[in-house]
């Protein structure tokens, strides 16, 4: 075979047919590493495509374990991982080895934060989203501008999803000549209050709807790898398939001189010490969990969207009540909460996410 024509038995023969991809873009496919933070079914989705597009080096990224409740809408688990309780970033990573055993894995079972988020982010060529919480997100968006790496954006919650790309570090870079493109931060310039964003343990999640929001933005990671940078979508998409609608809003100018971040190189996440918001209460069992910032929450809205995850009553200005399992979960109107049987911050955090929001 000549070095312009795929041959036609190879593994990703179909894709290098493609208009404007072939022998060297997938050479450069081969050569490249994607960041995945967050191995859920974002995550899943994302990493199921980039392995079978031959994305040479793929690091994954959580801290949780597979759970049976994951598996409507995770497509890398199987039921023998729930019954185990395998780390997410370790069974992502047998399943990608099972679909390519070519592809170098590395699998981080670990709390992503400011302490060694930028060890991660350096190493690779492109982030993608799989976070289902917003100050990880703003998190990774400070590390991007600051170290010059793309960061494709994408969330899903319901029957809803957005994505976006994240260029205003790589001017110049993977065949990207915008010089105005926004970062997160200049379309979302604050983390939503605590108790106002929606999570899928409380508004549930349709699988088909996170796959394609999955799915679009690995379609963007892989366009910019394979240097078909003019392929990408360069809006902030969205869709919605309870009324099947589907959106796209120009990020053309979009970029704001007066962002803390990409504008003043502010990185206040990546300079917050955030993991100093849990702390572990001596001889009760217990974590105290604290938000970023005071917040005003509306603890009867808050009780009905926590019904589907356990008994929840007011009782004294608080919220409190028991989870599925062995934890318990008071909740303080200024956005505090104190998670009852565990003294592992990173349990509480994540109890903290998924119920609250933040």
């Amino acid at each position: 075979m000549s070095d312009s024509l795929p041959d036609p038995q190879s593994r990703h023969h179909r894709q290098m047919i493609l208009p404007g991809f072939g022998v060297a873009a997938q050479a450069r496919l081969a050569g490249a590493h994607a960041l995945v933070v967050g191995c859920g079914a974002l995550g899943c989705a994302a990493i199921d495509l980039l392995a079978r597009a031959g994305v040479g080096t793929l690091t994954l990224v959580d801290r949780d374990v597979v759970e049976v409740t994951n598996l409507q809408r995770q497509s890398l688990y199987v039921d023998a991982d729930a019954r185990a309780g395998a780390p997410k970033a370790e069974a992502a990573k047998r399943r990608v080895q099972a679909i390519d055993p070519a592809l170098r894995v590395h699998a981080c079972v670990e709390h992503l934060s400011s302490d060694n988020v930028e060890e991660f982010v350096n190493d690779c060529d492109v982030i993608i989203d799989g976070l289902d919480n917003y100050r990880t997100r703003y998190l990774l968006n400070d590390a991007a501008v600051k170290l010059g790496k793309a960061f494709v954006h994408a969330g899903a919650v319901a029957m809803r999803g957005t994505s976006m790309p994240i260029l205003a570090g790589v001017v110049g870079a993977l065949g990207i000549p915008r010089s105005d493109a926004p970062c997160l931060r200049c379309v979302f310039p604050e983390v939503p209050a605590p108790g106002e964003g929606e999570t899928c343990d409380t508004a549930g999640v349709f699988g088909p709807a996170v796959a394609m929001v999955g799915a679009y933005a690995a379609g963007q990671a892989i366009k910019l790898l394979a240097g078909r940078a003019d392929l990408l979508d360069v809006s902030f998409w969205s869709m919605e398939l309870e009324t099947n609608r589907m959106s796209r809003m120009s990020l053309a100018g979009a970029g704001r001189a007066e962002c803390p971040c990409c504008g003043a190189r502010q990185f206040e996440f990546l300079d917050a010490e955030i993991d100093g918001r849990c702390t572990v209460l001596c001889g009760r069992n217990a974590v105290q969990v604290r938000p970023a910032s005071v917040a005003h929450l509306d603890l009867a809205r808050l009780q009905l969207r926590l019904a589907p995850l356990g008994n929840f009553v007011i009782t004294d200005g608080l919220l409190v009540g028991a989870l599925q399992g062995s934890l318990e979960l008071s909740v303080f109107p200024d956005g505090r909460a104190i998670v009852r049987g565990t003294t592992d911050p990173v349990i509480a955090q994540t109890t903290y996410d998924r119920c609250i929001g933040q």
